[in-house]
């Protein structure tokens, strides 16, 4: 053989045993990992895994082949899952901690946001062997509450879905969706027959001013003008700070549909039991948007337990709260009866855009003055930010920033939007677009 020719056949093999030996570092192959489950591309499973893979979740462990790792992917991918690498952290004996968060249709449902958890990935030959999970942020109250009314949905609905939670196939998974669909696609708020209560707690936030404006907008719309509703103030819990007077606005936004609860609690929630036994007597249910604490909402549903001892209330009263905040503020064992009494529903926080529910919370934002055009209600919305100016972080108060920066906050109506099934609404600005003219 020509000397040259040799070296460069030599050369060319040594080059190629230096590729064959490279191996990927480890927290690549982890990210790669997460990466095939992004997109679900089961074609990575051979270059990405051992022969086997070993999972670990809780008392929970499963061996996996290739082949059955893809078919585990594949009931995945029904619910188009997004993952995103957090962290990843590269420990000493080699393990790989990878923090990622998920979601996708199904968690959506039942978690109502991401989930997020570490994952130790351990290496065979440069391959992933094992996959322990342990869960970051994981809600379990509300993953199990949420779970439990699509069993019972089903199983009273649509029997013939049965089995579909613990088939981990693609044909189990898309009788999941099929079963999520169904629930999804039941009414919610009846707007013929059902009363809509919004309970203001008017302490120590000026937003409640906003979202009184907020809902007369919404229900002054025709598609809405002829729902059932009610408007109560001072439903506020044990947090500290003064209150905002809200007696001029509700005045003008709802005349006499409203209830004052402010310093008499027991007295408004008798009067409002009032109004409510007129729905439920006509077959109707009661749904609760909790703008503040669900004090007032405890005492309402005892006052109607106490007229109407036979009336189901888990089935029949309905309440949806969506700040964290609310309920740590609510009295303890108030919130523990209106969770264990009520259809007691938590959805996402208003105050953000983009996690399922509309984000009317909005810094700078003065374009309402150009969209309302209907003179009455220009004037509430009027009203509601003048007062809202006026009580904004003053003697103590909550010192709203949005607020503060000639914006708007009526989050709180995201519950009302939710009911209504409107929680596709973006943001401020296309409510207004919507039901401002």
């Amino acid at each position: 053989m020509n000397r040259i020719l040799f070296l460069v056949v030599l050369c060319a093999i040594g080059l190629t045993s230096c590729k064959q030996s490279e191996k990927i570092p480890p927290q690549e192959v982890a990210k790669e990992y997460f990466g095939m489950l992004d997109t679900s591309d089961y074609a990575k499973i051979p270059n990405l895994m051992a022969d086997s893979l070993v999972t670990e979740e809780g008392d929970f462990t499963m061996t996996y082949s290739h082949e059955g790792y893809e078919e585990l992917l594949r009931w995945d991918a029904v619910f188009d899952p997004s993952y995103e690498v957090l962290e990843t952290v590269q420990e000493e004996n080699g393990t790989v901690k990878v923090r990622a968060s998920k979601i996708d249709t199904r968690i959506q449902f039942l978690h109502e946001k991401p989930i997020i958890t570490d994952n130790y990935i351990t290496f065979k030959d440069g391959k992933i062997s094992s996959l322990r999970t342990e869960y970051v942020d994981f809600d379990d109250e509300t993953f199990g509450n949420n779970r439990t009314r699509l069993l019972t949905f089903i199983n009273e609905n649509h029997p013939e879905l049965n089995g579909f939670l613990t088939d981990q196939t693609e044909a189990g998974a898309q009788k999941y969706l099929q079963a999520l669909e169904l629930y999804n696609g039941q009414p919610r708020f009846d707007l013929g027959k059902d009363l809509l209560l919004m309970h203001f707690d008017c302490k120590t936030d000026v937003d409640d001013l906003q979202a009184a404006a907020g809902l007369l907008t919404l229900m002054s719309h025709p598609n809405f003008m002829h729902v059932n509703y009610h408007a109560v103030a001072g439903t506020y819990g044990i947090q500290e700070g003064l209150y905002v007077p809200p007696n001029d606005l509700f005045q003008q936004a709802f005349g006499k549909n409203w209830t004052d609860a402010h310093n008499r609690m027991e007295a408004a929630a008798e009067e409002v039991a009032q109004k409510a036994m007129t729905t439920l007597e006509a077959q109707g249910d009661i749904w609760i948007a909790e703008a503040g604490q669900s004090d007032f909402s405890a005492k309402l549903v005892k006052a109607l337990q106490s007229k109407l001892p036979d009336l189901e209330t888990t089935k029949r009263i309905h309440i949806v709260q969506h700040s964290d905040w609310n309920e740590e503020v609510t009295t303890p064992e108030l919130l523990d009866f209106a969770k264990q009494q009520t259809d007691y529903r938590k959805i996402p926080d208003g105050n953000a855009v983009g996690n399922g529910t509309p984000g009317f919370r909005t810094p700078g934002y003065t374009q309402w003055k150009e969209q309302v055009t209907d003179p009455q209600l220009k004037s509430v919305w009027e009203l509601a930010v003048d007062l809202s100016n006026k009580y904004n972080g003053k003697e103590g108060r909550y010192l709203n920033e949005a607020v503060q920066q000639n914006g708007v906050d009526f989050s709180d109506l995201s519950e009302v939007c939710w009911m209504l099934r409107l929680e596709d609404i973006k943001d401020t600005e296309e409510f207004f677009e919507l039901y401002a003219r």
